[in-house]
């Protein structure tokens, strides 16, 4: 995981050609590490699933990036959405239901927040949710209407 770390760096990066840089890079790490890894057209529906099927650095990288969506950081939403969105484009082992129960588990806000704690993690939240529909992982087989319903629901409660 370490030849990974450096990326989110530069994920949240005021600087857009450095953001895309490091995204490029870390997906490119990310997808070098799960071709190493037995092949399966399993996908993964938990988080014990997404450790058994994907590369460690991979199973890594989903959590922090959903993670890093509410990060304060100027840059970072931008920057962590848009390697998100690439990463479940192209690792097709990730199910639409794990990124919605780990985005919900990342950017629950609560009473206990700040006002502006619990706008970053609102706007992690829509971020997280543009990921999901700018990867296509929402077309994909074995995803339901329930999830579906789920998505367009929460972004319509924004507008």
């Amino acid at each position: 995981m370490t030849s990974t770390l450096d990326f989110y760096w530069g994920l949240a990066s005021l600087d857009e050609s450095k953001r895309i840089e490091a995204a490029a890079e870390l997906i490119s790490a990310l997808c070098k590490f799960q071709a190493d890894m037995p092949k399966t057209n399993k996908v993964a529906a938990t988080e014990e699933e997404l450790d058994r099927i994907c590369a460690s650095d991979l199973a890594y990288a989903v959590r922090r990036l959903i993670k890093g969506l509410a990060s304060p950081r100027d840059g970072a939403r931008q920057g962590f959405s848009m390697a998100l969105a690439e990463l479940l484009n192209r690792v097709p082992n990730i199910s639409v239901k794990l990124v919605l129960d780990l985005l919900w588990k990342s950017t629950e806000a609560t009473n206990s927040m700040k006002g502006q704690e619990q706008r970053d993690m609102r706007f992690g939240r829509i971020f997280g949710l543009m990921a999901l529909v700018q990867a296509r992982i929402i077309t994909r087989t074995g995803t339901t209407p329930i999830e579906i319903r789920k998505i367009v629901m929460e972004l319509t409660a924004v507008g």
